[in-house]
């Protein structure tokens, strides 16, 4: 979640620089030229920045949704991709034709709190869990299931 976030904000960044170089640059106004003739004048100016903000443009959309993905299965759901990929490899899942309920799931805001960590005056904790003293980690070969209930 680290990386998308700064991937994101990265690439805002340069979004931002693209449209901040055209302002100083470029003789050209969009209130002035209208679209097309300010989209055209903008790339002759500086092909190189014309093509980094396209870049840019397409790179901040699949990494906003990405990062939508992930936030909802974080907190919607309360899973990670893997076991959200695996949900059936793994016993503590209850998984049936149209959904997977996780046994970690404590409800959306609960389960922002656990996985960022957030901490308030005492007021919010996160839930601290020993999971190496609930799972022990020896493969079970009759089953296939990685992690067995101590």
């Amino acid at each position: 979640m680290g990386y998308l976030f700064f991937l994101l904000l990265m690439i805002c960044w340069m979004i931002y620089g693209c449209i901040s170089y055209w302002r100083i640059h470029c003789a050209t106004s969009y209130a002035k030229d209208g679209f097309w003739l300010y989209l055209t004048q903008i790339a002759s100016c500086s092909p190189w920045m014309f093509w980094m903000f396209l870049n840019s443009i397409f790179h901040f959309m699949w990494v906003a949704v990405l990062i939508m993905c992930q936030l909802y299965q974080i907190a919607a759901l309360g899973i990670t991709t893997n076991e959200r990929m695996n949900a059936r490899r793994y016993k503590h899942f209850k998984v049936t034709a149209t959904s997977i309920e996780s046994p970690f799931n404590h409800g959306c805001i609960r389960n922002l709190i656990d996985f960022f960590e957030v901490r308030c005056c005492g007021l919010i904790r996160p839930v601290a869990v020993d999971w190496t003293s609930q799972y022990t980690i020896e493969y079970d070969q009759t089953s296939g299931s990685g992690y067995q209930l101590v």
